[in-house]
């Protein structure tokens, strides 16, 4: 029966059943949950519809779950409407599958063919089964109010749809115990930087911080680089020099010889130059007096200080030490104007040290836990909100609802082994990505091979993960900074699938191979080849690596800019690539529907493409990557040589009509890039002007109008005429 109850909407959302509103006059079926309709089926009135009334089991075996279901004696089409709170997204509800594409987003478009709908603010997940149906817009409505709409045709027939409705999705389902997003959402922001520590591993100085923040300061600061990041090296070791005194202490004696001014210059020297001062730091005590003189702050086992791989000395982390050693330390960041700070070794802290507790029987796994969150909770309170918090590395739900990003792969470097694992491990953890927190594949060396460093910054890019270089200056060659520039800003875009990861795909077999990350000396890794055989072997074998796009190759893109919607396709041989003819619907396209087809990397326009993509065959490390735009009946922005994203990032303001094009862009003063336009059959150009830059055309398959600018801003104003077709 109908529920006639009023619920109020709760802070915490509850974990429970939506409950039903039929009204027969209107033929209106409403689910609400948490006090609001998140579901509205508009029915033709006349039919006998059947659904789901109650809420008398789960419906499925897993808990939290709950199934509603609508069928109807004859084929009828409804209307399917969906209401979330802002910042509600599309979604797949199950990670790429054999041949499909990983799936993400810029703005809140509606895919085709992605049958979820995710609440961000109440970690609600609702999607849909057995049934035809299709949008009736290309993406989500906002009203007034500030909610998020998003509607559906629905052909309902004797075989039920289905929709499962799962509460507090990522919290339950997924495990993710601590992710409260009515508490915390992790900063959205783009970041982007470079880190001292492939560059320089612990050789590091003052004097080389200012040369490198010089230099990106002439050459990537007018790009989107925003950050300078000192790493390891800046400490007098051991940790704290002085045993009697705090943490805080021995992380603020600076190494005198290489940072006589301490920290002050540091953020000094990274500011003078235009930058944000970033700055690593770990979890390490290493200073072996320091147990005996903070006997309750550490550790003991049988009468002695326990040590842990990787860790040496552990915290108790209980209130008492985090207050005295940890707080105060992550403070004294904050407030000598650090405004993005790396914690590092957590994982040893939590796997090597904590976990060897349990494992030794001097501590149970729930205080385990506990400690290690305590622990991530005090660095969170010194450092407050403002501060952008990275947590490293490994990817750990108790950083969950504290960390703004969080490293999801091993230390990265120049050879093949570093690269395939940023490439592989971006796909593997997709589904956390600004949902819990930024994912980090770790800092890009580009002094390894070109269609390598192009592949992995063009992923970083598109992801809109966080994206650290790591090189000495002379890396940074003309052809490494044209990728570079191409590539900045990062995108804010997030997560288009969800679902927990498959485990029939291997983790980490590379590791054994050559190039293993973590190497004990001091020196950065330097780029080695690879020979297939290697290759391969480091791939592992799973259930699509012998497909035309085994997991991890195939991405889509689906963006919004101020030119419309348009789909970004990006193939990364992860595993060499076959030539393949690669069908639209993989990437979320409509099958049946024109598209205009662009490759970045070649500046070439591939032409009109239907049904199915033709691609090249790509070798280890290469990349390809192609704007798919449906074509239109007026002039058509579909491609540029600025940003990778064809362009996400450029185009601020855009007007189409019949026979003109107006575009506001962005750009560096002094730089050229080339637009490239679509023309309907028989259209030319008649006339082109720009305010804020120098410009030329030139006609041929498209229009390439060239683009100098005098300042920070264009506007570009093109006129066309349209001759007879006879």
């Amino acid at each position: 029966m109908n529920n006639k109850n009023f619920h109020p909407i709760q802070k915490v959302p509850p974990i429970a059943h939506a409950l039903h509103h039929w009204d027969e006059a209107t033929g209106t079926l409403r689910y609400e949950y948490n006090g609001m309709d998140v579901l509205t089926l508009q029915i033709p009135t006349g039919h006998n519809i059947g659904f789901r009334h109650g809420s008398d089991g789960s419906m499925q075996s897993i808990q939290y779950c709950q199934q509603i279901y609508v069928s109807s004696d004859v084929p009828v089409k409804a209307i399917v409407t969906f209401t979330l709170n802002a910042g509600a997204i599309n979604l797949r509800p199950h990670r790429a599958q054999a041949e499909q594409a990983i799936l993400g987003q810029l703005g809140t478009p509606l895919i085709h063919g992605a049958n979820g709908m995710y609440d961000t603010q109440w970690d609600l997940l609702l999607d849909w089964h057995g049934c035809d149906w299709h949008w009736l817009s290309s993406s989500i409505e906002t009203t007034a109010e500030g909610k998020c709409i998003a509607r559906m045709e629905v052909s309902f027939s004797q075989k039920a749809m289905f929709i499962n409705l799962r509460p507090q999705y990522y919290r339950k389902h997924l495990g993710y115990t601590y992710h409260k997003p009515w508490e915390f959402v992790p900063n959205q922001k783009a970041v982007a930087g470079w880190c001292s520590w492939e560059a320089y591993r612990r050789d590091i100085s003052i004097d080389k911080i200012e040369h490198i923040a010089a230099f990106m300061n002439e050459k990537l600061k007018d790009y989107g680089l925003t950050y300078i990041q000192v790493d390891d090296g800046y400490q007098k070791m051991p940790l704290p020099a002085n045993p009697k005194g705090t943490m805080t202490e021995g992380w603020f004696t600076c190494e005198k010889t290489k940072f006589p001014g301490g920290h002050d210059s540091i953020v000094q020297a990274i500011k003078n130059k235009g930058f944000a001062p970033a700055v690593w730091t770990n979890a390490n005590i290493t200073n072996p007096e320091f147990p005996e003189n903070h006997p309750n702050d550490v550790i003991f086992h049988d009468g002695k200080p326990l040590k842990g791989e990787w860790i040496d000395f552990l915290y108790t982390c209980s209130p008492e030490c985090l207050a005295m050693h940890v707080e105060p330390l992550f403070r004294k960041y904050k407030e000598t104007g650090y405004t993005y700070v790396k914690i590092d070794a957590i994982r040893h802290l939590l796997f090597d040290g904590l976990h060897e507790c349990v494992r030794l029987g001097i501590m149970t796994n729930e205080d385990a836990e506990a400690r290690f969150r305590a622990y991530m909770e005090a660095t969170r309170k010194g450092l407050g909100d403002e501060v952008y918090y990275l947590a490293s590395w490994g990817e750990m739900h108790e950083v969950v609802g504290v960390a703004d990003a969080c490293r999801i792969s091993m230390d990265a470097n120049p050879t093949w082994a570093g690269v395939r694992m940023q490439l592989f491990e971006s796909a593997r953890w997709f589904h956390t990505h600004r949902i819990l927190f930024l994912n980090d594949p770790d800092h890009v060396c580009v002094r390894t091979k070109l269609a390598w460093a192009k592949s992995v910054l063009s992923l970083i890019s598109l992801t809109g993960e966080l994206y650290m270089l790591s090189d000495t200056t002379d890396a940074y060659t003309p052809e490494k900074l044209e990728v570079i520039r191409k590539t900045l800003p990062p995108l804010t875009g997030k997560t288009a699938e969800t679902g927990p990861l498959s485990l029939e795909y291997p983790a980490y077999t590379w590791t054994k191979l050559h190039g293993f990350a973590v190497q004990s000396h001091e020196t950065p890794v330097e780029m080695e080849d690879v020979s297939l055989e290697d290759a391969l072997n480091m791939a592992g074998d799973f259930p699509t690596m012998h497909n035309n796009h085994p997991f991890s190759s195939l991405w889509a893109f689906h963006l919004q800019g101020a030119q419309g919607s348009w789909c970004v396709a990006a193939r990364i041989a992860t595993m060499p690539l076959p030539a393949c003819s690669l069908p639209l619907e993989n990437l979320g396209l409509e099958a049946n529907q024109t598209y205009l087809a662009f490759d970045f990397w070649q500046q070439k326009f591939l032409g009109i493409v239907k049904t199915a993509l033709d691609c090249e065959a790509l070798a280890i490390g290469e990349c390809q990557i192609i704007a798919l735009h449906r074509m239109q009946e007026v002039p058509q922005l579909i491609a540029s040589s600025r940003h990778v994203s064809m362009d996400a990032v450029s185009v601020k303001e855009y007007h189409a009509a019949a026979d003109t094009l107006t575009v506001t862009l962005t750009g560096v003063p002094c730089t050229t890039e080339q637009y490239f336009v679509h023309l309907p059959k028989g259209m030319t150009l008649q006339s082109a002007t720009a305010d804020g830059a120098n410009i030329t055309c030139a006609q041929g398959d498209l229009l390439i109008v060239s683009v100098e600018f005098q300042k920070g801003s264009a506007e570009i104003i093109l006129h066309f005429k349209k001759e007879e077709i006879v």
